[in-house]
């Protein structure tokens, strides 16, 4: 995420709380950033080839629908030629109300996929070690060979087999003979 879009999330976020439109501001920010997700996207609207009329066009009719404040900012994107901060907006924006919310997001990685009883119970302690709301997602990392990692926000609680082999061989080679 760049520090650009942070600082437009910044504003979009202050206009829309103003406005009491913070969920619709997101919602759309959110349908826009699932757009222009692929790599087929990104290619086509930076494109050199281009022209700021075409690509203001193709942005406009991805904007339609969504609330005024995205369609204004949009508009000031293209014309200020810095189009790819839309890349990093939403999750930047979503930071930012998950902050405002006092809710933090974290990620599960385990070599298998877990159960739902085992994902709420890993919230559970996700929210009691980080004291926020935690939204978790899950992701498959054969590397962890077993157990689990839980990142919450920035924090990393490494529960997993291939961090205790790794610390098992660090003590052994620190070992006297």
């Amino acid at each position: 995420m760049t520090l650009l879009a942070k600082r437009y999330a910044e504003a979009l976020h202050a206009l829309a709380k103003a406005q009491g439109a913070t969920d619709a501001v997101a919602a759309g920010a959110q349908a826009m950033h699932d757009a222009l997700a692929t790599p087929a996207a990104k290619d086509v609207l930076l494109s050199p080839d281009l022209s700021r009329e075409q690509r203001a066009a193709m942005l406009g009719k991805l904007a339609t629908g969504c609330h005024q404040l995205l369609q204004n900012l949009v508009g000031v994107l293209v014309q200020r030629h810095r189009v790819e901060v839309l890349f990093d907006l939403y999750p930047a924006l979503r930071e930012l109300i998950m902050a405002e919310r006092g809710e933090v997001e974290g990620v599960v990685e385990t070599p298998r996929a877990l159960g739902e009883d085992d994902m709420t119970a890993l919230g559970a302690l996700a929210e009691r070690l980080s004291g926020k709301k935690v939204s978790l997602t899950q992701q498959h990392r054969p590397e962890v060979l077993g157990g689990v990692r839980l990142r919450i926000g920035n924090v990393l609680y490494d529960g997993s087999m291939q961090a205790a082999l790794t610390d098992l061989e660090h003590k052994l080679l620190q070992a006297s003979i």
